[in-house]
């Protein structure tokens, strides 16, 4: 049986929680991680002569 119209648009009104929470999971890591380089690595060694 093909889905009706209204099932349609409420399929598309949930919001894809999961995609959202990895999303942020990896935005917080990768944030982590530049952070962590630069600050951690980069800073400590001084000015480039």
């Amino acid at each position: 049986m093909p889905p009706t119209p209204s099932s349609e648009e409420h399929r598309h009104e949930d919001s894809p929680i999961g995609t959202w929470t990895l999303l942020c999971i990896i935005g917080a890591a990768m944030t982590a991680g530049w952070l962590f380089l630069y600050f951690g690595v980069f800073m400590p060694r001084g000015v480039v002569q």
